[in-house]
């Protein structure tokens, strides 16, 4: 469509402010909007503006969610054997509850990993493919 014509429009300084925000919250002209206002037109979609992202380092924090994630799985068997020494008579209670403690931080640190990447895909509109939501 070319523009070709001009018409002046005539409003308050209160309104053209309106105007003008409305416009920047599109993030299309003011003319823009005037024009689908008039003529029943639909508003254009407007661009989804992407957050800045280090890639890298998202796709790092998969990979040491994913070693952490390893760590507390030999954690835990190690809780276990210990828990079965413990069964048969062995002295291992404060090295068990030292198990169970480090097991218990990685569990957080890993929730607060998994936090962190969904909200840097959630910030950019961006859905990570399936099979990379661990980066492994």
């Amino acid at each position: 469509m070319t523009l070709s014509v001009r018409f002046t429009v005539r409003m308050t300084e209160e309104e053209k402010v309106i105007l003008d925000e409305k416009a920047s919250q599109l993030n299309v002209k003011a003319s823009e909007i005037v024009r689908c206002a008039t003529f029943k037109y639909d508003l254009p979609i407007s661009k989804v503006q992407v957050a800045n992202v280090d890639w890298d380092l998202y796709h790092l924090l998969g990979e040491v969610k994913y070693e952490l994630n390893k760590i507390g799985t030999n954690i835990n068997q190690l809780a276990h054997d210990a828990n079965l020494s413990l069964m048969m008579g062995s002295p291992m209670q404060l090295q068990l509850e030292e198990l169970n403690e480090i097991s218990r931080r990685i569990d957080q640190s890993i929730g607060s990993i998994s936090e962190l990447r969904t909200l840097i895909t959630e910030s950019t509109g961006i859905k990570p493919k399936l099979g990379e939501e661990d980066d492994r």
